[in-house]
């Protein structure tokens, strides 16, 4: 039953439930909960960078609850998103409620559940794939299944990845940069896709535009269910949602390089060019998503056998706290250039 040590994040969007059953000033409870409590609990706990025996490893490979915890995030995140517009929408809420309950929204979906699309994607089961692709929909997020897969495993920690931070760079001005970077990335990965399958860019086989399709499509269905005020705030939970996760992209690759060989191409990914966290409060929450470099060097094994390894940089503290330091770029970089520099031993 190892598997229910991910369980705590099933505290995230209940605490989205929570707030709104409350009202007032508890609809503010999630951004509390997460970048306030859990990174002082984070800090508490500590870091545990222990690895499962290899008896272990097999038996948490063949447990379907690690997949079912994963799957369940499917009903729980669409009934949440109807149920946080349904009480903007049909309440008598100040604005600062309002706000809260978008702000809170947009973290459960981008902070959780775009985590548990991230493991779902990488699946080989296209079942899984769909779910992930589901996930996503809620979010506005889709092309980040074609994106992230055939684009930033490929590039990741080169100039051709627009989910890589170069040193010095603030958060903001990456944000400004990657999100329309990693859309045309996907299009491009895309219709390269369709024309090795000799396949019309424009037409029914085309990811893209069933992305588009569906997205709009949900956001229409809000719109019919809600009016236009519940579509407004749907979208603005979607921003807010996609910001969190590219938050996290900037930490996990922040100045990292690959060198270049003799023949121009990079060196193959390996431990070395993604930041691990081994903090035990992310790990639980994230589905061992904060354990970035072995995922990278093995993008095929499952959250759940994810493994610590010496050569891997180290993040000061686990994905909350440094989120809190990315939103302020003096502090993040006063913490994590030196950092930087002592792990790729640039001297710039």
């Amino acid at each position: 039953m190892r598997a229910l040590r991910y369980t705590p994040s099933y505290t995230v969007p209940a605490s989205v439930i929570a707030g709104i059953t409350l009202g007032g000033f508890w609809t503010w409870l999630t951004p509390v909960y997460i970048f306030m409590l859990l990174p002082l609990f984070e800090f508490a706990v500590g870091r545990n960078p222990l690895n499962l025996d290899p008896e272990s490893e097999k038996k948490a490979k063949e447990e379907r609850l690690y997949s079912w915890l994963l799957w369940s995030y499917i009903p729980l995140q669409a009934g949440l998103t109807i149920y946080a517009i349904w009480a903007i929408t049909t309440g008598t809420l100040a604005g600062y409620e309002i706000a809260g309950i978008i702000l809170s929204l947009g973290i459960s979906n981008g902070g959780v559940g775009i985590t548990v699309a991230h493991e779902l994607i990488h699946r080989s089961s296209r079942f899984e794939q769909i779910l992930g692709r589901i996930l996503l929909m809620t979010t506005w997020y889709m092309h980040f299944a074609i994106e992230h897969v055939r684009g930033h495993h490929v590039h990741v920690a080169t100039a051709d990845d627009p989910a890589t931070a170069p040193l010095g760079t603030s958060f903001y001005r990456y944000w400004v940069r990657t999100i329309p970077e990693q859309w045309i990335s996907a299009w491009r990965l895309e219709k390269k896709r369709l024309k090795k399958r000799k396949l019309p860019v424009f037409g029914i086989h085309n990811e893209m535009l069933w992305f588009l399709a569906a997205q709009t499509g949900f956001t229409v269905l809000i719109g019919f269910l809600f009016g236009p005020a519940g579509a407004g705030a749907f979208l603005l939970s979607c921003v807010v949602a996609f910001s969190l996760l590219e938050a996290v992209n900037y930490l996990e690759h922040y100045g990292l390089e690959r060198k270049s060989g003799a023949d121009g191409k990079p060196e193959k990914v390996s431990h070395e060019h993604s930041w691990n966290s081994d903090h035990e409060v992310s790990r639980m929450f994230l589905f061992e998503l904060s354990r970035h470099s072995d995922h990278h060097a093995t993008a095929s094994r499952k959250y759940q056998v994810l493994r610590s390894f010496e050569e891997s940089p180290q993040l000061p503290t686990g994905y909350p706290g440094m989120i809190i330091l990315a939103l302020i770029p003096p502090v993040w970089f006063a913490v994590m250039d030196p950092l930087t520099r002592k792990y790729t031993g640039s001297t710039g």
